[in-house]
């Protein structure tokens, strides 16, 4: 299957960590090298990229794209989840001397459109749902998992309401016969949850969701990548960070906070508030907009996967 993404807020994204040339970006999460290729583009012709990716396929789909600018030296490949990713750039000398760094966070379009991936229950494949191939499956934690901790999962990581009574109900069932399948987990979830026949969801959409981050540790990793970016950025650069769901976002939102040193007046004493903030001028990172930025209507229509993104900017002080 080729790796086939339509890259969201495109534009805004890359034009918003300031592309030069002359200087070093990351592409956090390559994919299929919409993000990498206009940050080639704009920082032609001396500007480098590191493009960065935990999928072994998209990596190999970024070694034929762009072969041309991995032999100049242009573009640097690696492999790896975000944890690797402070590791991997003072290894080849760059901590600290990045100018921007590029994450869109979540499922690229071509692992859900893979049945053979298992992220998703509208074509069936095996419940497997990893993105490195590595590790524990989503099967594995379906039918290994204790009732408690299916329930933890599928209620902290996909905000399923009826998470213990799915949890009860696949521990009963599995025994006789494990979950092995995204449509056999599916049809059950759904037989399950009794959801109404007009909801707009899938009654299995936050099983899955949860699941797979689970699998992936995505939430562990953003939060790392986060905390990393820092060190790996110099002065004046920036972290561009592209969510698809609250828990992601909410991450995200926290985290620029502490580092932009803010504090919300409504938890504290105004005259405390006065005092932090006054302490925060010396901060380590400014947020350039209070809001994210949204898709537009354009880019919805056209990519109806994009309409919940949301991207935040992050700038580094000295």
């Amino acid at each position: 299957m080729q790796f086939k993404h339509t890259t969201v807020l495109l534009h805004e994204t890359v034009v918003g960590v300031r592309p030069k040339s002359g200087e070093t970006y990351i592409d956090c999460t390559a994919g299929g090298g919409g993000h990498t290729a206009l940050l080639l583009e704009l920082t032609a012709p001396q500007g480098r990229v590191v493009a960065f990716d935990r999928d072994p396929y998209a990596c190999a789909h970024l070694k034929t794209r762009f072969e041309n600018e991995l032999k100049n030296g242009r573009l640097i490949l690696k492999h790896g989840p975000f944890s690797q990713l402070k590791l991997a750039l003072t290894e080849l000398g760059l901590s600290g001397k990045v100018a921007g760094i590029i994450a869109d966070i979540g499922v690229s379009s071509p692992q859900i459109d893979d049945a053979e991936r298992g992220f998703s229950f509208m074509n069936n494949g095996p419940l497997d749902m990893r993105m490195s191939g590595e590790g524990l499956s989503a099967a594995d934690v379906v039918n290994g998992e204790s009732e408690f901790e299916l329930a933890r999962i599928f209620y902290e990581l996909g905000e399923e309401v009826k998470s213990r009574q799915i949890a009860r109900a696949i521990v009963a069932s599995r025994e006789a016969r494990p979950f092995l399948e995204t449509k056999q987990l599916a049809d059950f979830v759904k037989s399950v949850a009794r959801w109404h026949t007009d909801s707009k969801k899938h009654a299995a959409t936050k099983v899955f969701q949860a699941l797979r981050i689970h699998v992936n540790q995505e939430l562990g990793e953003l939060a790392t990548l986060v905390h990393d970016a820092l060190d790996l950025l110099k002065p004046q650069g920036r972290l561009a960070i592209i969510s698809f769901h609250s828990l992601e976002d909410r991450i995200i939102k926290h985290e620029f906070q502490k580092l932009a040193g803010r504090r919300r007046e409504k938890d504290l004493p105004k005259e405390l508030a006065a005092i932090i903030n006054q302490q925060n001028q010396n901060t380590r990172a400014e947020i350039i907009k209070p809001f994210p930025t949204l898709p537009s209507e354009a880019e919805v229509k056209e990519n109806y996967r994009s309409r919940s993104a949301k991207l935040r900017i992050l700038e580094k002080h000295l």
